[in-house]
């Protein structure tokens, strides 16, 4: 068994969050683990806090070397999102066949321009004379290319078929792209045709990369954000003065055991974004940016764009000893504690 399911199954055993000098000393009293090191409780901590930062991890960090079980969340509040959000794209598409054709074309033109066509390019052409052509513009790539682009746009219940993208090409002149929009779908004949070798290649985009695309650029659709809350347990163990068992201490890691040198790289992670900077001294200064801010909250509020950040626990070192990212505020404490 490994240390991580041998850790699962004490602390479903426990009930409770446990330190991990403790969850290694039962897993290895229950003969979960069998290890030939010589120091399981450092390898249990090691994979524990390497554990937690994944997204689908097991287990969360109550506090410093305190473990506990991830509680599930309500799969009732994710069904309901998820049926709301189905329920809003049905209602999309029912409102977009019923649109009035010029409104339609209109939209599409609106969409090109969010996806970076030059406004002052896009066209919605007229009903009569348009060899078929609804919508036109110019898409240009940082200034190294342009795509003149023709658009066809369809609002059909049923799958386009292959003499609908023939048509479209024959309309296009030199040097235009073609695309064809529709709320339905394409056939596989069509699909074929509009890669067919030899030929002018013809994007399609059908019903369902429509309603993804005005749901991203919010055309049409409001984007709404909930905030859960959650409290923050590493916090509220230092002010109630919670810390790990007396009757098991954990090992001599991290901060306290090493030496550390400045500059000290350290990162923080925003939406899997990884934002680097250097911890300059132990009082917080920090270099981000090719900019020294006085305080850790600083570079990280200016670095998020937030209102309040704890920079502390916002900005993270990888600890040299056991290869694990620890909040900067652990640094601060070992300063801080008596020698």
């Amino acid at each position: 068994m490994t240390f991580l399911d041998a850790a699962y199954e004490i602390l479903k055993q426990a009930g409770e969050p446990l330190h991990y000098t403790l969850i290694a000393q039962r897993a290895l009293a229950a003969g979960l683990v069998d290890t030939r090191g010589q120091t399981p409780e450092a390898t249990m901590a090691s994979r524990l806090y390497v554990d937690t930062k994944r997204p689908d991890s097991r287990f969360r960090r109550e506090r410093r070397g305190i473990f506990a079980l991830v509680e599930p969340q309500p799969r009732d509040i994710a069904q309901r999102i998820d049926a709301l959000n189905r329920g809003v794209r049905a209602e999309l598409r029912k409102r977009l066949l019923r649109m009035p054709p010029d409104r339609f074309e209109a939209l599409i033109g609106e969409l090109l321009i969010a996806l970076g066509f030059d406004e002052a390019t896009v066209e919605v052409t007229s009903h009569s004379g348009d060899a078929g052509i609804d919508v036109r513009g110019v898409l240009r790539a940082s200034g190294i290319t342009e795509v003149n682009a023709a658009v066809q746009v369809k609002r059909w219940k049923r799958n386009v078929q292959a003499g609908a993208v023939r048509a479209l090409r024959g309309s296009l002149t030199v040097h235009q792209q073609g695309i064809f929009i529709t709320t339905s779908d394409y056939s596989k004949g069509t699909q074929k045709e509009a890669q067919e070798q030899g030929k002018t290649p013809i994007s399609l985009v059908n019903g369902d990369q429509l309603l993804g695309l005005l749901i991203k650029h919010g055309i049409g659709v409001s984007e709404q954000q909930h905030l859960l809350l959650s409290l923050d347990e590493e916090w509220w163990g230092e002010v109630l003065g919670e810390g790990p068992p007396t009757s098991t201490p954990p090992p001599a890691v991290g901060p306290a055991a090493t030496a550390i040198a400045y500059p000290l790289p350290v990162r923080a992670m925003v939406r899997r974004q990884a934002l680097d900077a250097e911890l300059l001294d132990a009082s917080g200064r920090i270099r981000y940016s090719e900019i020294e801010y006085g305080s850790p909250s600083a570079a990280g509020q200016d670095a998020t764009g937030w209102k309040s950040c704890n920079g502390w626990t916002f900005w993270r070192y990888r600890d040299a000893e056991t290869g694990v990212w620890r909040a900067i505020n652990d640094l601060r404490r070992a300063a801080a504690a008596p020698p």
